[in-house]
C-alpha cells in the first residue's frame, strides 16, 4: 500500500520509460557519470539494471543509441507552436538549458559526452540526429516564422539567435571555474538578447 504521506520529487526531464526500460536508462546514466563512456558497456548496464542483453537489443540497436536515448531523458521537448508567444517560449528554452546544465548528474556526464563526441563518429552522428538537430531545427523554424510575421525584428538573424540562446548556459556549465549562474540567469540573459531582436515599437 503506497505511503500517501510522502511527496515525490518532480521527475527530471521527460517522463521516464516504464519497468525494464526505466531501469536500463537509469543504469546507463549512472554508469556514464560514475565510470565514463568506455566503462558503460552493455554488460555493465545489464548487470546494473538487472536485465538480459536481449532486453536491451530488442529496444536499441547499439550502445550509442542506448546512451543517446538515455541522455534524452534529461531534457524537455518544448512545444514551439508557430503562433506562440515568442518571449515566453524563448524563456522556457533558456530555462531548460539552465536546468539541464545545472543538474548535478548531467554536470558529471557532460565532460564524458564532450570527449566522446570528438572521437566516436557513430556516437556523434546519433547524438546529432536524435538530440541536437531536431531541437535546433524546431527552434530555427519557429524563429524564422516569428520574423516573417513581425513578432521579431525584421533584421534579426534566426541562426544567430539560436547560438545566443544556447551557448551562454553551455559555457557556464563547463568545469572551467566560472561562477554559478544566478537564480534569475535565464531572465537576465533573455532580456539582454531581446533588446537586439524585439520587434520595433508601433508608431503612435
Amino acid at each position: 500500500m503506497p505511503d500517501l504521506g510522502q511527496t515525490k520529487a518532480p521527475p527530471r526531464g521527460r517522463p521516464r520509460q516504464a519497468s525494464a526500460g526505466k531501469a536500463i536508462v537509469d543504469a546507463t546514466l549512472e554508469l556514464l557519470a560514475e565510470r565514463g563512456f568506455q566503462a558503460a558497456t552493455i554488460e555493465a548496464i545489464t548487470e546494473r539494471a538487472g536485465v538480459g542483453r536481449n532486453t536491451i537489443y530488442r529496444r536499441w540497436a547499439s550502445k550509442e543509441e542506448l546512451i543517446v536515448d538515455a541522455l534524452q531523458e534529461l531534457v524537455v521537448d518544448l512545444d514551439f507552436q508557430e503562433d506562440g508567444d515568442v518571449y515566453s517560449l524563448l524563456l522556457d528554452w533558456i530555462r531548460d538549458f539552465v536546468r539541464v546544465f545545472g543538474d548535478p548528474l548531467y554536470g558529471r556526464i557532460l565532460p564524458v559526452v564532450l570527449g566522446e563526441l570528438q572521437q566516436n563518429p557513430d556516437f556523434a552522428r546519433v547524438y546529432s540526429e536524435q538530440i541536437v538537430q531536431p531541437r535546433y531545427d524546431a527552434l530555427l523554424e519557429f524563429l524564422r516564422a516569428a520574423v516573417e510575421r513581425g513578432a521579431l525584428h525584421p533584421d534579426a538573424d534566426p541562426e544567430q539567435i539560436v547560438d545566443l540562446l544556447a551557448a551562454p548556459p553551455f559555457v557556464r556549465a563547463l568545469p572551467v571555474g566560472l561562477p554559478p549562474v544566478s537564480e534569475h540567469y535565464a531572465e537576465e540573459l533573455l532580456e539582454t538578447i531581446w533588446r537586439g531582436i524585439a520587434p520595433p515599437a508601433p508608431r503612435p
